[in-house]
């Protein structure tokens, strides 16, 4: 009897899924948008971690804690998303299918049978829809990828390429079916406890005049959030400034490194890049007004005690100083004073050498010498009795000296006097940071001196203004087969400006999958308000009220969702223009904050049309069946 129940329950759901393919479509629609949602998002996040287990000798293990709350955030919002599209098409739905359930359990059909019914439905949709859904939302993922590569810092030799896994499939089928089942919990029970009376006389918990309770709002609002959603991602993109911030994101025309050197995946640092052959390339080229070098050596700096001194005096004591080294380095059972303890004894602070040609140091900021000028002498600088110390940057109020002008310091067993303090860039900087570190500089001549001859690990180049676009098109071709990368003002402006379009594309297809869900809220809202009005409309047309009447009044009431949602676009459209949009926009480099609502003046007209479209459609349905049919529709 068990096997012969089951088996009638599953005729019972696959002839229903027969006879109402229109219907089911919907719903299929619905989880294929879903699954397109969550395997897009993990096509990108799988195939950035993946990418960083394949990186080559197992170095890069580190991915931008931004990029991992981003998409943390990303899975929360889909996931919502996916519930609001599959509930709402669900609960309406249940209004066409109602007296098919109360009929079943007028013959004996038991709630739990009813739920199996359900569910199997269910099962046999998710099974059609998630594949379809996975395959797009790759592809779509697999699109999107490159253009977020550019801005998570990870490294490999595939960087921006899908790795897809069979882990990826399963959490997108795991996650796109347990919404669906979330989604579909509250109708299926509803279906499974409504008694036989209460099911031919369902409407879907509408009010007397047919309207739907709170659908109306659950429909603008939703329209509403994608319309918000897309004027905001086009504000960003329109924002975009190819000239107001590019200067303040180079330190020269050109600046010349490894291409991994400011990838923070990257544990090892090739810190010798920029080999002779480059150089000598670089000197013949039209147009060269100044180079500069830059290089690095990282170590230990050991002070004398009258020095030490006053570093303990003025640095250690400091309260800031003091939160990084229980931070970094203190344990259980080794405590600020023990490190202090121990750092005195040895009178050392790991830290950078540095060394830098003439160019380098006029890019220096924020010069305090020992004579109290704001300006390096190049020439007394570079007489071999002089270093450069970098302020340290952990204070709350930017910097705090570790030595001070004038103050005597080793480099190698070579002394020398702390000409000058200074801001290295940030731009040329080397991008590892040690928690307390003491960084010199020394002049290019006296750094190789004390090093021995070696290549630099950047190198900067300032160009005549006329000679600029054709050695940026030698030094991309020369660049484009090499290790080396470079940076100008023109790739800052095309990075930032992907940057800027990722956020655009990112946010306009998130706004779209949002429309799509408050067009079918709206269309089986207005469905499900005519099937409950059904015999009232066919009494109005008994009594002399025609069609196209009929059709202006359901025509009315759409517009009525327009105004809402047109007002409320635009109100709160303009107040996180003006708010929340332009602050971020304000913190981002190359963008200036532009107010606009031309996104709203496109896509609300498209909005009229379909709003005005789906009720006449969906009552042209209901007309196909006569007035006396109508009528004996309980």
């Amino acid at each position: 009897m068990a096997n012969k129940s089951k088996k009638a329950i599953k005729k019972l759901a696959s002839g229903s899924l027969r006879v109402n393919r229109g219907k089911y479509s919907v719903m299929t629609f619905s989880v294929i948008l879903t699954t397109v949602l969550f395997s897009s998002l993990f096509t990108v996040v799988g195939s950035l971690l993946s990418e960083l287990r394949a990186s080559s000798m197992g170095q890069y293990n580190y991915m931008d804690p931004v990029a991992s709350l981003v998409c943390a955030v990303a899975l929360v919002i889909f996931m919502l998303a996916g519930y609001l599209i599959i509930y709402n098409i669900f609960d309406i739905n249940i209004i066409s299918d109602m007296k098919e359930y109360g009929l079943l359990k007028t013959i004996g059909t038991s709630g739990k049978q009813i739920r199996k019914i359900v569910k199997l439905r269910t099962r046999r949709i998710c099974l059609i829809a998630i594949p379809i859904g996975l395959v797009i939302g790759c592809g779509i993922g697999g699109w999107l990828l490159p253009m977020i590569g550019q801005f998570i810092n990870t490294a490999g030799v595939n960087k921006g390429h899908v790795h897809m896994s069979i882990w990826i499939i399963l959490f997108t089928v795991a996650f796109s079916y347990l919404t669906v089942l979330i989604s579909s919990r509250k109708p299926c029970r509803l279906v499974s406890k409504i008694a036989p009376v209460e099911a031919a006389r369902y409407t879907g918990r509408l009010k007397k005049n047919g309207k739907p309770k709170k659908k109306i709002i659950l429909v603008v609002l939703s329209l509403t959030l994608s319309l918000v959603l897309l004027n905001s991602a086009y504000t960003l993109s329109n924002s975009f400034s190819t000239e107001t911030f590019a200067e303040d994101f180079i330190a020269a025309d050109f600046c010349v490194q490894d291409s991994l050197l400011d990838n923070a995946g990257v544990s090892e640092k090739d810190l010798n890049a920029v080999d002779s052959s480059f150089l000598t390339e670089l000197s013949k080229q039209k147009g060269v007004e100044k180079i500069g070098n830059l290089y690095l050596t990282h170590g230990e700096h050991e002070f004398s005690p009258e020095v030490w001194s006053e570093i303990e005096e003025y640095f250690y004591s400091d309260e800031t100083v003091k939160m990084q080294i229980e931070s970094f380095y203190t344990y259980e059972g080794y405590s600020v004073k023990d490190y202090l303890k121990d750092i005195r004894s040895k009178r050392t602070m790991e830290g950078n050498t540095y060394g830098i040609g003439e160019l380098v140091a006029e890019k220096l900021e924020d010069v305090q010498t020992m004579y109290g000028t704001t300006n390096i002498d190049w020439e007394k600088y570079n007489s071999g009795n002089y270093v450069l110390a970098e302020r340290w940057q952990y204070a709350s109020d930017g910097f705090i000296n570790i030595v001070n002008p004038g103050d005597k310091v080793e480099i190698e067993g070579r002394e020398y006097t702390v000409y000058a303090l200074v801001d290295i860039p940030m731009v040329i900087e080397y991008p590892v940071y040690a928690p307390i570190e003491c960084n010199f500089i020394l002049p290019e001549d006296e750094y190789k001196a004390v090093y021995g001859s070696c290549d630099p690990m950047r190198t900067l180049v300032d160009v005549e203004d006329a000679e600029e676009a054709s050695f940026e098109k030698w030094i991309s071709s020369y660049t484009k087969d090499t290790s080396l990368s470079y940076t100008s003002k023109q790739s800052v402006i095309e990075d930032n400006k992907s940057f800027g379009e990722l956020f655009a594309i990112a946010g306009a297809l998130v706004a779209v999958v949002l429309g799509i869900i408050g067009v079918m809220n709206f269309g089986n809202t207005m469905v499900a308000s005519i099937i409950a009005r059904s015999r009232e409309l066919a009494m109005l047309e008994a009594v002399g009220m025609t069609r196209k009447q009929q059709k202006r009044s359901l025509k009315r009431e759409g517009l009525r969702y327009f105004t809402y949602t047109s007002v409320l676009s635009i109100l709160i459209s303009s107040i996180i223009n003006i708010t929340a949009v332009k602050a971020f926009v304000n913190n981002l480099p190359m963008f200036s904050w532009h107010f606009s609502l031309t996104s709203l003046a496109i896509c609300l007209p498209v909005i009229l049309v379909i709003i005005l479209i789906i009720p006449a459609v969906a009552y042209r349905r209901l007309g196909r069946k006569s007035v006396v049919e109508r009528l004996r529709t309980e």
